[in-house]
């Protein structure tokens, strides 16, 4: 299974240290040193050891290209091969099957449903390659050094005699032995001495803020909620120095609406849309490309797809070519496979 995918991401391994298969993961490559078996005799060369990375899901466009060029088709062509062989990849591996890929190694699923990668007895390294294990001894010494110990004989010099206590040495002792008491006694006397020097306020002195008096509210009217006037009794009557009497009717005012200022307005030639960056399943990889473009000048967006995140970038633009020249530039610095996945809100995929 998968014999052609295979053959080309051998080739590629030999010469990169990382490649990228989109929508599955990333092969990375890293030295290992040469190995010796001392249980088997054996001497290894140094070699590449290959694992596989799952959260690292950007493409590099190598084994697209290798497709293209060795199958002659364009690159659409290349892409839609790959995308289909990936998907019989994930379709295997739902159904708890395993993977074989000749000359790279094999995908299966754990009990937690996490994809492992086991990898063959391949060794990439191009300046070891073919080298096989030789056997190698190790080398025991026959004679033993003896180092002959040597004694000294040193007179050990009698305890010294035992001094009387002293009298520092005692009180030590006694205040080690009675610290606890002696702390709560401290404490029994600070809150007879605080009780004494600040004595408690009675009832029926006035209490002041910042030297202002308080007026004192009735026990009946705390926690109660205030009168509240009914609606028919808005009129009030004044009486006028000359005895006349002037109605004046308040009319309710209704509350004043907060506006909202701080929400973009967008004129009506304006028109949004959102390109889509890349997927990842790795949070910190989200963070690290949310923040490079922030740092470029974009508007970073992200957003949940099933067990991944989806990072794109928000654009507003007038004309359709202001969209595709953000469009353009993000395939060139970021992803070759940017595509613009909503317009206005409304989503397109457009790939």
């Amino acid at each position: 299974m998968q014999q052609e995918l295979s053959q080309y991401l051998a080739e590629l391994l030999y010469h990169h240290d990382r490649l990228s298969v989109p929508g599955l993961g990333t092969f990375e490559l890293s030295h290992a040193p040469a190995l010796v078996d001392q249980v088997q005799g054996q001497v290894s060369a140094p070699a590449k050891q290959i694992r596989f990375n799952a959260n690292l899901v950007l493409d590099d466009g190598l084994l697209v290209d290798i497709i293209h060029r060795e199958k002659g088709w364009s690159l659409s062509q290349s892409n839609r091969w790959l995308a289909e062989q990936v998907g019989e990849i994930k379709a295997a591996l739902d159904r708890r099957e395993i993977v074989e890929l000749p000359g790279v190694g094999r995908f299966f699923r754990n009990f937690e449903n996490q994809l492992q990668f086991v990898a063959e007895n391949v060794n990439f390294n191009l300046d070891s390659f073919g080298l096989q294990a030789v056997p190698g001894q190790l080398v025991a010494r026959s004679v033993s050094e003896k180092i002959p110990a040597i004694q000294s004989k040193v007179a050990t010099p009698p305890p010294p005699p035992k001094a009387a206590k002293s009298a520092s040495t005692f009180n030590g002792e006694w205040l080690r032995a009675n610290l606890v008491w002696l702390i709560a006694g401290l404490m029994i006397v600070a809150t007879f001495a605080t009780f004494l020097l600040y004595p408690r306020s009675t009832d029926t002195e006035q209490p002041t803020v910042n030297g202002e008096a308080i007026a004192k509210v009735p026990q009946e009217r705390l926690n109660a909620s205030p009168t509240r006037v009914p609606d028919d009794e808005t009129a009030t009557t004044d009486t006028a120095a000359d005895g006349s009497t002037d109605d004046t009717t308040t009319e309710p005012t209704a509350p004043e609406e907060d506006l909202d200022t701080e929400a973009a307005t967008i004129a009506p030639s304006e028109h949004t849309a959102v390109i889509a960056v890349g997927l990842f399943g790795n949070q910190d990889n989200v963070q690290r490309l949310l923040e490079r473009l922030s740092k470029d000048g974009f508007s970073p967006i992200s957003r949940p797809e099933g067990t991944n995140t989806r990072v794109g970038v928000n654009v507003r633009y007038s004309e359709e070519r202001e969209l595709q020249s953000v469009l353009r530039e993000i395939r060139k610095d970021y992803a070759s496979s940017a595509f613009i996945m909503t317009r206005d809100g409304r989503e397109v995929n457009e790939r």
